[in-house]
């Protein structure tokens, strides 16, 4: 392991977090990394592989259930208002809505559990998750975390994952010094609370393969082991790219090649776009010019590509995993934000999100795009 990455021990290193958008749910010293080169992107029409659906107010994170056959998208419905929000369960060909369900609180984030076909629902604002049989649409059940911030807020949670083999909910927060929530995913309890850990907690990626939980934030990623949870590991870069940079460097989401042990990060600010990191070194390898503000990630091991939706540009990056290469740039107005892809590696969901409603406006409806990636 280089010295690049450097495992944590009895000394910690402050963190300074970034307050994080609703939206966008979900220093150790480096040498300078070696210059990489920026791959052109090529615009490329689509239309034909591409089908756009409105669905709902509010939408944000979607999945889609194998035992289904089914996207599932969470819906704020509307934004500014008391109350809850909705599931709405789409057929997964024509995006036409199947169901609606009814939820206590406002869901942001969403995933999924393939062995039970449970959906966990993340209330940013609440402090909650929410279980859902996704076969039937029935509540089973809502969880709070009951940890309060500085003004007395229930801590905003933002990004879950579930460790199947683990039965584990692990879910993010986001807090200046790092929050992990641990629930455990047989008796939908919590199992542990981690706070204070000076590092970065606001996108998560599971390497479960190796009992390892990747966080990334404020111009780092740090490595948790998911059976002790002790911070093993962090690798920090350079906050600014200049200093004349109005932001800090954010790794907003991540998503991992353990084949090639390699992890790639959209960095949110300054234009700069989705980073590649080594993780044996924790050197950049390439930084891949995906457009402004990308937030929604994800890799397809199948098609050997990487997607990006860049919300600032209006587009969604089909990357080649090997050349870094932009295969295709594909035009989503306005803000796409969010990615699933189905097991076979061949569909892919996007939310797109619409500009948010003036004051005293009904909240426009958001909508959902299937990619046939066959077709691309």
């Amino acid at each position: 392991m280089s010295k690049k990455f450097t495992y944590l021990t009895r000394s910690k290193r402050s963190v300074l977090a970034a307050a994080l958008p609703l939206f966008l749910l979900t220093g150790v010293s480096h040498a300078a990394p070696t210059p990489v080169a920026a791959t052109a992107a090529v615009s490329t029409p689509v239309s034909e592989a591409v089908l756009q659906r409105e669905v709902a107010p509010g939408i944000y994170e979607l999945v889609y259930s194998p035992a289904s056959k089914a996207v599932f998208v969470a819906s704020t419905e509307e934004f500014t208002s008391k109350g809850g929000g909705s599931i709405y369960q789409l057929d997964p060909i024509t995006l036409a809505v199947q169901k609606k369900i009814d939820l206590p609180f406002k869901p942001f984030a969403l995933t999924l559990d393939t062995r039970s076909n449970t959906l966990y629902a993340g209330h940013t604002r609440d402090g909650a998750v929410s279980a859902i049989d996704a076969s039937t649409g029935t509540l089973k059940g809502t969880l709070h975390h009951g940890v309060k911030d500085a003004k007395g807020e229930p801590v905003h949670t933002r990004q879950i994952v579930v460790d199947e083999a683990a039965n584990q909910v692990i879910v993010s927060g986001v807090t200046d010094l790092g929050f992990i929530w641990v629930i455990d995913g047989k008796t939908f309890s919590t199992n542990r609370i981690l706070r204070d850990l000076e590092a970065p907690t606001a996108g998560l990626t599971l390497d479960a393969a190796n009992h390892k939980l990747l966080a990334s934030g404020t111009a780092a990623y740090a490595v948790f082991d998911t059976n002790s949870w002790e911070l093993i590991g962090e690798n920090r870069i350079p906050e600014k790219l200049s200093p004349s940079d109005i932001r800090r460097r954010f790794l907003v989401n991540t998503v991992l090649d353990s084949k090639s042990e390699r992890l790639f990060a959209n960095q949110l600010n300054n234009s700069e776009g989705t980073l590649v990191f080594d993780l044996k070194t924790g050197a950049i390898l390439h930084k891949i010019p995906t457009g402004y503000m990308p937030v929604g990630i994800r890799y397809n091991p199948i098609r050997n590509e990487v997607y990006v939706a860049s919300r600032g540009s209006g587009t969604l990056s089909v990357i080649d995993a090997s050349s870094y290469a932009i295969k295709q740039t594909i035009t989503l107005p306005v803000h796409p934000n969010t990615i699933s892809v189905t097991p076979d590696g061949q569909q892919l969901y996007v939310s797109v999100k619409r500009p948010f409603a003036k004051k005293g406006e009904p909240e426009p409806i958001d909508q959902v795009a299937r990619i046939d990636l066959q077709a691309l």
